[in-house]
């Protein structure tokens, strides 16, 4: 008899503080003998084996412990048939017969108890749809009043706009008042160009030859001095 095959994987359980739960190693286990699916050699083919004899009481003994364990079995049967059929005799379920005025009792609880649980849980989804409605309601006027808000921020900053371009609009030059604003233009020449040198003086205008401010701090900051003037 082969005790083991080729390249078997047997599951064995490992520790599981080795590998945090149910894992398994594989083992490979080497035949001490041919495979049963390998032919028969060349060599065994036409041999027949010889069959060994049993003596006398060996013969007897091995009859004796086959009828031991035959009677054994059918003890064991007729004992679990036993049970079955005492289960079967004692249970009343399978044995009571109603009569129609009790099946329609029965019948007609049922029903009753059906429409018990189909009331109940018809009041558990009205309680649950008016509330899902509530909070759509809830939710839908939130987002109308936030619309609303926004709505009205935009309209305010619309209007000072407006308001701050009619005060811009006193300023704008027109056809009235063309002539006068290249008449005031002419005689208010403005030159932006300034230049600052190392000790803070600020020279203004492009064709300035001379000194026109000087700061009384020694290193002022060219930024602030340009910002002052």
């Amino acid at each position: 008899m082969l005790r083991a095959g080729c390249q078997v994987l047997t599951q064995t359980a490992l520790p599981a503080g080795k590998t945090g739960g149910n894992s398994f190693a594989l083992e490979f286990v080497r035949w001490r003998r041919k495979p049963r699916w390998l032919p028969v050699a060349k060599s065994k083919v036409f041999r027949v084996p010889e069959r060994k004899k049993q003596t006398e009481e060996e013969r007897t003994e091995l009859m004796r412990l086959h009828n031991q364990y035959k009677t054994q079995l059918r003890s064991v049967r007729q004992y679990l048939r036993e049970e079955v059929v005492r289960h079967e005799e004692t249970s009343t379920a399978d044995h009571i017969v109603l009569t129609p005025e009790q099946e329609e009792a029965e019948f007609q609880k049922c029903l009753d108890l059906n429409a018990a649980w189909n009331a109940r849980i018809a009041k558990e989804r009205e309680a649950r749809l008016a509330k899902e409605r509530e909070e759509k309601v809830a939710y839908v006027q939130e987002r109308l009043e936030a619309k609303q808000l926004r709505e009205e921020e935009r309209r305010e900053q619309a209007n000072q706009r407006v308001l701050r371009e009619i005060e811009l609009s006193k300023t704008y030059i027109t056809r009235e008042n063309l002539d006068a604003a290249i008449e005031a233009a002419l005689a208010n020449p403005v030159d932006h160009n300034f230049a600052i040198d190392l000790d803070g003086n600020l020279y203004r205008g492009r064709n300035t030859s001379q000194l026109t401010e000087a700061s009384p701090n020694p290193n002022p900051e060219p930024n602030q001095q340009a910002l002052s003037n």
